[in-house]
C-alpha cells in the first residue's frame, strides 16, 4: 500500500481518493488519468502500480495534497467528466485547508477533460502538467483507423461516453475540433515519451505547442527519448513551484 495517508471518497457514484501529506504545503494537485486509470472502493491504479505509487508518495512528501476520481472510466473528455472534476474541486477545497488555485496533472485521455476545465475555469487553476497527452479525438481516431480492432473499440467507447449511436459517433469524430476549441492562458508544461504511448507526439503535443504559441499562451514541451532516465516527479515539482508565488 501507499506510504502516505489516503482517504477514499465517493461522488456521483464514482470512487475517488485524496492522498494527504504529513507536512502540507497548502497546494493541491488534481490528477486526471488515461484509459488505464481506475479507482475502486479499496484501491486505485496509482496505488497498485509501484512507479505510480512512488510518484504520488513523492508529491505528498513535497507537501502536496493529491486527489483523483475514477471519473466514469473511459470518458474521453465527455461533459460528465468535466462536471465531476468541477464538483470534486469544490468539495476538496471546502474540506481541506488549501490554496484555492490548484495544479493539474493530466495524462493521455485525461488531457481532453483538462482542456475543457482549463477553458471554463481558468481562475481556479494555477498550472497544468501534461504527460503523453491526447488533445484531439479526431486525430486519435485517424491514427488508429488502420488498426481495425483498436478503431472499433475506440469508436464504441466514444459512442458510450457521449451517448451517441454508431453513426452519430462517426459524425462527431469528424467534426471534433479538439484542442483548437479550448484556448487558455494558463502555464502549461508537456512531457511526451517517444515510445509506449498511442498518442502521436507531432499530432498532439507538437500541434498543441504550436497552437499555444500562435495565441500567445505560455507553453514548454519536453520530448523524452527511448531509454532516457529522468526524475519526472522532481521536474513536475519544479514546474509547479514556479507558479506558487502568486496568490
Amino acid at each position: 500500500m501507499s506510504n502516505n495517508l489516503h482517504r477514499f471518497i465517493k461522488m456521483n457514484d464514482q470512487h475517488g481518493i485524496i492522498h494527504l501529506p504529513e507536512r502540507p504545503n497548502g497546494f493541491a494537485i488534481a490528477i486526471i488519468g488515461d484509459t488505464n486509470h481506475f479507482v475502486s472502493d479499496q484501491t486505485s491504479s496509482w496505488i497498485q502500480h509501484p512507479e505510480r505509487r512512488k510518484f504520488i508518495d513523492e508529491l505528498c512528501r513535497f507537501g502536496y495534497t493529491v486527489y483523483y476520481s475514477n471519473l466514469y472510466g473511459r470518458h474521453w473528455g465527455n461533459e460528465r467528466s468535466v462536471e465531476l472534476l468541477h464538483r470534486l474541486y469544490h468539495a476538496i477545497i471546502k474540506q481541506e485547508i488549501l490554496n484555492s488555485k490548484i495544479h493539474i496533472f493530466a495524462e493521455g485521455m485525461g488531457a481532453l477533460s483538462a482542456l475543457k476545465w482549463m477553458h471554463r475555469h481558468e481562475g481556479l487553476i494555477r498550472s497544468v502538467a501534461f504527460m503523453n497527452p491526447c488533445f484531439s479525438l479526431k486525430i486519435h481516431g485517424e491514427t488508429v483507423m488502420e488498426q481495425k480492432l483498436f478503431y472499433k473499440q475506440f469508436h464504441r467507447e466514444i459512442s458510450k461516453a457521449y451517448e451517441l449511436s454508431e453513426d452519430e459517433a462517426t459524425i462527431f469524430l469528424v467534426k471534433d475540433k479538439g484542442m483548437y476549441e479550448y484556448p487558455s492562458k494558463l502555464p502549461v508544461k508537456i512531457w511526451h515519451n517517444m515510445q509506449g504511448t498511442p498518442y502521436s507526439f507531432i499530432k498532439h503535443s507538437r500541434a498543441y505547442e504550436k497552437f499555444r504559441e500562435e495565441i500567445g499562451s505560455p507553453i514548454a514541451l519536453t520530448l523524452q527519448l527511448p531509454g532516457g532516465k529522468y526524475d519526472l516527479v522532481q521536474k513536475v515539482r519544479t514546474f509547479y513551484q514556479q507558479h506558487e508565488l502568486e496568490l
